[in-house]
Order: C-alpha cells, then structure tokens, then sequence
C-alpha cells in the first residue's frame, strides 16, 4: 500500500516550497524595500508601492531594451511615473491584481525556470528567458500577465520624448499640451 501523491499534491507541494523560497529570500531592513537608483521615489508615485515599482522597472528594463547605444534605459526615463499616471485612470482592483503578478514574476525563477533567485537577481541572459517563458507558456493567466507587463512597459517607455529619436518619430504633427494628472 503506497501513499498516493497526485498531481494537485504535487503542485500543492512545490507551490508551497517556492514560497518557502522566496519567503526566505526576502529581506526585511528598510532598505529592501527602498526604490532603487534611478526609479521614481515614493512620494512621486501614487499607486505603485515601493517593492512593485522596484519589480516593474526591473522588468520593463529587459522588455524596453533594444541594445542600442542611443536608446535610454527604461530606469534612465520617467517611464516608471507614466505606468503610475495610467494605472490611475484603472479600476481600484487593477494595481492590486497588477501587485501580485509582479510578486509572481518576481519570486517564480526557482519554480518555473529552475533559478535559485529572483527575477532582479538573474542575469541578462537568463531574465530573457524567464521572460520568454512567462510569454510562451500554456497557461494563459502566464501569458495574460506576460502582455500586462509588456504593454505598460512599452506605454512608459514610448511616450518618453527622448525614445522618439530611436525610432526615428519626430512627434505630433500639432503642438498640443501634455494631459497632467493632478496631484491627489
């Protein structure tokens, strides 16, 4: 009589060993959780908290880089501060779904691709792939936070004025005046 270990089990079991994993790599000083260099600062931003817009930046520096010299880097623009501006005109509900599916992307290596780290912590090469990964699985929820991720990504790099060049835009045809989100 052997004990029966299914597949839910088993998904069950690794489940709650990745969150052990990522549970242990989790740093609890202050400086952790602390906006890196180069990202908005927390009191810029208005719906992103500090570790989410740490894990998008992260992200959106792979998706966004194009390997030209000339291109700013996602982190080098105000890209993080479009996101924030666009996820303010998003049902209340979306930052948060937004918040957890950067959590799984952040803490999924060890599970999905085998990497003991977590996203920020891979290398170029392997953040490519784990990004692939995200956007080629069988799991549409995967893919469906793939395309979340990219299209902000996309959205805060591109308006940038100083990406226009790369992609040889000379800007609107009519001098029009930026919409700015008021402070609340």
């Amino acid at each position: 009589m052997g004990i029966s270990f299914g597949r839910r089990d088993f998904l069950r079991a690794s489940g709650f060993s990745a969150a052990m994993l990522a549970l242990s790599r989790v740093r609890f000083a202050s400086a952790a959780l602390a906006v890196d260099g180069g990202v908005a600062s927390k009191a810029d931003l208005r719906v992103l908290q500090p570790n989410d817009a740490r894990i998008m930046t992260a992200v959106a520096e792979r998706i966004t880089y194009t390997g030209d010299p000339t291109m700013p880097r996602f982190s080098d623009t105000d890209g993080l501060r479009t996101i924030d501006n666009a996820l303010l005109q998003l049902p209340p509900d979306v930052p948060e779904q937004l918040s957890w599916a950067l959590w799984l992307v952040e803490y999924g290596p060890p599970v999905l691709i085998g990497q003991p780290a977590r996203y920020s912590g891979l290398e170029a090469g392997w953040q490519d792939i784990y990004l692939t990964d995200w956007a080629e699985s069988r799991l549409q929820t995967r893919r469906l936070v793939f395309q979340a991720v990219k299209n902000l990504s996309m959205l805060g790099y591109y308006a940038q004025d100083a990406t226009w060049p790369g992609i040889h835009y000379a800007g609107p045809w009519a001098p029009r005046p930026r919409r700015v989100v008021p402070n609340v």
